[in-house]
């Protein structure tokens, strides 16, 4: 199910203390989505423009009989508790917020999977006087509270639903005009502006499903009541996810004193719960800009403080480490170096032997992508063997479990992070195969193996793509195809892809943002390599499905894989002879790689994005624009010459300088090198 929900507000969380009036509220309304369009919402109206405040109750309540009409829902956010948390704007943003999450549990309850777009009016800054409030600054602020929100009420989500968050002014959006007549219909329900029988009609057409509270006191009072209850665990976990320094100073001290009172047993218990709840938090929004700095507390103020109490529990201490090893690693960022020693450390400390190999394979597997990333591949293929040799030694143990069972088993054995290590070694291999095309049959074989010990679909999935992209390196692009079509649980198409991308199209962007990213690669490869007919098939079919690269930008928050999305667009569009928009693109690509989380990944990738840049200029003999961008890349040089391990980065590069770009062989070879990172 896919709805719509647009919210204003009635009053302004600034008057709330004169207890005559009726407290403020955010409301609107809720509805499949396309029931009601802007258009349809006009005409509903009847005007262009509209305060409902200035109108009868009669107007108000033809527009709710309207709307209900086409099955719309009224939604209520209330604070009739008159809350003011610090100012006006701050109350409004977390009623707002505590609002949306009170409905997307209740929508998950009643629908299971669904998507919501949510569509919020512009705000006057009440505590400047003027203005509105910026909508970064806003969306920003609103989307964290939300997060933290649904941390603490729901951590595990098997339902697949997810939610957007776009801004609108009320006086031109007819849909927020609408919203504010349900808003002040509610505000004004019991004064002189209705009669007794419109307000029996009005308490008829709001659902009591869809009218909501907030309460401050909710996170205070849950604390105590799990100190009561003994669920540490809960305490040191909200401590840490709220931003609020209060709760940290007033209950993690507390916590930390039960928490030391318990053998090791129920210490290892209640911190395991934590690890659990930290890694079902990341998987809830992958929001990785905002739980990475709870980490970074965690691993600097909270382990201290377990040890300086004598709470050593090595094995919770190795989950925060790793935790954010691979947030770094995800970034691409430096920082991941710097979790090596912590990681060894603790390490040491761990007595089980089996716990020590597990988190050792664990460990290996993460830094071999860490250092693919920072473009060490001889060391990441390194340790991902090291990884899979004892894994393999591993599973040869289990033959002496067959030798002592009563019989042998005819299912392959499987194990999950052996699995893992294949797939990570034969990501490594892919970026070889266009240094040595014998790399391609390596990465395949890790990759088959990869397969041979996942047992979900997603794990099955992401390899399938790896291989898509493999054969994509290799230049096999009908192999490419098949198995994109494999990753998507397809039959493959003889002569367009309409039916795959009709597919894509129905599922959530983020969910399916890889396939997308195999799609674009392939019609970019076949195109720059001569395969004409294929790349264009596939052209012609995103055209025919309505699918483009900024349809999907506008659904997808993150930067990867993003940026090759559109530098593969650029690509294609350039060997179509269309240099304007491919520049367009290309541009946007190298923006996309400009993120301030990005890290040495992002501005390795971007050489290329300019070396390709410098191609196109170069090939037109523009002398002028190829020196500026031959500038360019020359800073961007620079600026890697000073990374830690600098040397490894140039000599993935194979030593290209900035003076070897006059030659055009060279400049091709800078863009395979940067194109093929995974």
């Amino acid at each position: 199910m896919r709805f719509e929900l647009w919210l204003d507000e009635s009053g302004d969380f600034i008057s709330d203390h004169k207890t005559f009036l009726n407290p403020s509220l955010v409301g609107g309304v809720l509805i499949e989505k396309g029931k009601i369009t802007e258009e349809s919402a006009r005409q509903i109206i009847g005007k262009d423009n509209i305060h409902f405040n200035e109108e009868s109750g009669n107007e108000n309540l033809a527009m709710l009989e309207e709307v209900r009409k086409n099955n719309g829902e009224f939604v209520i956010f209330q604070n009739k508790e008159r809350i003011k948390i610090i100012d006006s704007d701050i109350t409004y943003l977390n009623v707002l917020a505590e609002g949306i999450i009170q409905l997307l549990l209740r929508l998950s309850a009643i629908h299971g999977d669904f998507e919501l777009d949510i569509l919020v009016a512009t705000r006057k800054n009440t505590v400047k006087g003027y203005g509105i409030l910026a909508k970064e600054e806003y969306e920003s602020r609103l989307r964290e509270r939300i997060i933290v929100g649904l941390a603490r009420k729901v951590l595990t989500r098997k339902n697949r639903w997810n939610y957007h968050i776009h801004f609108d002014d009320a006086r031109t959006s007819s849909r927020l005009m609408l919203a504010d007549g349900v808003c002040n219909t509610f505000l004004t329900k019991t004064s002189s502006k209705f009669d007794d029988n419109q307000k029996q009609r009005i308490d008829e057409l709001y659902n009591h499903l869809y009218i909501f509270s907030f309460f401050e006191n909710s996170v205070k009072n849950e604390m105590e009541r799990w100190l009561v209850e003994g669920n540490i665990s809960d305490v040191i976990f909200e401590c840490y996810l709220d931003s609020s320094k209060d709760f940290k100073e007033t209950y993690l001290p507390i916590a930390i004193k039960h928490l030391s009172d318990l053998d090791e047993y129920g210490q290892k218990i209640q911190l395991r719960f934590i690890s659990s709840k930290v890694d079902t938090f990341i998987k809830i929004d992958r929001n990785y800009e905002f739980i990475r700095p709870v980490l970074i507390d965690m691993q600097k103020e909270l382990l201290p403080w377990l040890s300086e109490n004598g709470i050593d529990i090595p094995e919770f201490n190795l989950d925060i480490i790793l935790y954010l090893y691979s947030l770094y690693t995800h970034e691409g960022s430096m920082k991941a170096n710097d979790q090596d020693a912590l990681f060894m450390k603790q390490l040491t400390c761990v007595k089980d032997v089996m716990t020590k190999f597990e988190y050792f394979n664990l460990y290996k597997i993460r830094r071999a992508v860490n250092q693919k990333n920072l473009m060490d591949i001889t060391g990441s293929i390194q340790d991902s063997t090291k990884a899979i040799t004892i894994l393999e030694e591993m599973m040869q143990l289990l033959e002496i479990v067959d030798e002592e069972s009563s019989g042998v088993s005819e299912e392959t054995q499987m194990f999950e992070m052996l699995g893992k290590a294949y797939g990570t070694r034969g990501q490594g291999y892919s970026m070889l195969i266009q240094e040595n095309s014998a790399n391609l049959e390596n990465a395949i074989y890790d990759f088959d193996h990869a397969l041979n010990h996942f047992t979900l679909d997603v794990d099955k999935e992401r390899q399938y793509l790896y291989k898509s992209l493999a054969y994509c390196e290799g230049e096999q692009f009908d192999k490419a195809i098949n198995f994109l079509y494999q990753a998507c649980e397809l039959t493959t198409e003889k002569d367009e892809f309409r039916g795959l991308l009709a597919t894509l199209k129905e599922d959530e962007v983020y969910r399916v943002i890889f396939k997308y990213h195999s799609y674009f690669k392939i019609m970019a490869a076949a195109k720059w390599n001569g395969t004409d007919v294929l790349a264009d098939r596939m052209y012609e079919s995103l055209i025919k499905e309505n699918i483009t690269v900024e349809t999907l930008q506008a659904s997808y928050r993150f930067s990867h894989p993003l940026q090759f999305i559109f530098w593969n667009m650029a690509t294609y569009l350039y060997c179509k002879g269309k240099d304007k928009l491919a520049v367009k693109y290309i541009n946007t690509a190298i923006s996309i790689c400009d993120s301030h989380l990005s890290g040495i990944t992002m501005k390795v990738i971007q050489l290329g994005m300019y070396a390709e840049k410098l191609l196109m200029e170069h090939r037109k003999g523009n002398k002028q624009q190829s020196k500026q961008i031959i500038q360019e890349i020359g800073q961007r040089f620079n600026a890697l010459k000073e990374v830690p391990n600098a040397e490894i980065i140039f000599g993935y590069l194979q030593e290209i300088r900035i003076e070897d770009l006059a030659d055009e062989q060279k400049i091709i070879q800078l863009i395979k090198l940067t194109k093929c990172i995974n």
